[in-house]
């Protein structure tokens, strides 16, 4: 990583030549947070989960350029995609990835909002194993993902109408009668 990309912003000046892991104990982040703030990329910091792993939160406007950027980290690469799955929360609804680096062992869970047309970015360009996950998402949430290759319904039928695992889905809807015995 060169100078110009690990320049530290202003506000939290510190001598020449601090690395962003130095960095990221001085900003009120997780380390890969602090990672792309530093990069000028806009990112939330949602704490940690019970099992530790730092989460964060990335707009749908800057999520491909923070999810290259956390691909190709110098000291903790994220070069391996765990899963991803679509959540309603109620509002709106959200893609959460879970992603590792082998080479640190480090392990990070991302959050991106889909907007109010129900679209997200698709990561597909980054981490080529979320296809499925994404089809998944988009089959059973109805969340678009732009920019997927493939982006058809994986679970359902073709023909089916709506998306079932979303909490304004009717559940009294007769398609969902299976066996009238």
């Amino acid at each position: 990583m060169n100078a110009e990309n690990n320049a530290i912003p202003p506000a939290a000046a510190t001598p020449e030549g601090v690395t962003a892991v130095e960095a990221s104990k001085q900003i009120p982040a997780g380390f890969f947070g602090a990672y792309l703030a530093l990069k000028g990329i806009e990112v939330e910091n949602l704490g940690v989960d019970a099992g530790g792993m730092e989460q964060i939160r990335l707009t749908a406007k800057t999520a491909l350029q923070a999810a290259e950027a956390l691909k190709h980290h110098p000291e903790s690469p994220m070069d391996l995609l765990l899963s991803a799955a679509g959540v309603d929360l109620g509002t709106h609804r959200e893609t959460v990835y879970h992603v590792q680096s082998m080479l640190s062992s480090q392990f990070l869970i991302i959050k991106i909002a889909a907007n109010e047309k129900e679209e997200s970015p698709s990561l597909f360009a980054v981490w080529p194993a979320v296809d499925w996950h994404e089809r998944e998402s988009y089959d059973l949430y109805g969340i678009v993902y732009q920019g997927h290759p493939d982006l058809r319904r994986i679970l359902m039928p073709t023909y089916w109408e709506g998306f079932p695992l979303r909490k304004d889905y009717k559940q009294e809807d007769p398609r969902l009668v299976w066996n009238n015995r």
